[in-house]
């Protein structure tokens, strides 16, 4: 597995073999794969994909929310067999995640309550989970984050 610098042909790929619960959670908030795909690159301040065997199984990257606060949204939309390299995203996760914190102290973002790997994945890279599930298109998601700041 590599990092490269994502760009919008990675999307068609993705989006036909998108992982189901991150399909739930896009069609959540009315986007259809491609859609959450090329809204959240479109939105981000730089995003890599996971190149596996020379095709893309998973975008992830950060999006501003206040960039006088000091906040962003890391995100990442993937295919199943991302997960047959967790332990490389493992290793990669603490430069992957200083690079966001030299713009953004503090990291949030939503996960579904269901997407249980992700939810392992993020406490395992250090996030925690903060307050009652909130309903969204009928999913109930839990707010992560991880940074200098617990103020909301």
């Amino acid at each position: 597995m590599r990092l490269v610098p994502s760009d919008r042909s990675h999307i068609p790929f993705l989006a036909q073999n998108m992982r189901a619960a991150d399909v739930v959670e896009s069609a959540a908030d009315g986007w259809l794969p491609a859609e959450a795909l090329g809204r959240a690159l479109n939105s981000s301040l730089w995003a890599l994909t996971a190149m596996v065997d020379d095709e893309p199984h998973a975008m992830l990257g950060v999006a501003s929310i206040n960039m006088l606060a000091g906040k962003g949204s890391p995100w990442m939309l993937g295919t199943e067999r991302i997960y047959d390299h967790a332990r490389i995203m493992l290793r990669k996760a603490p430069a992957i995640l200083g690079e966001m914190h030299r713009t953004f102290p503090v990291l949030e973002n939503r996960v579904s309550v269901d997407n249980a790997r992700a939810r392992r994945f993020l406490r395992r890279i250090g996030f925690e989970f903060h307050g009652e599930p909130i309903m969204v298109g009928g999913i109930a998601f839990v707010h992560f984050r991880k940074g200098a700041s617990d103020s909301v």
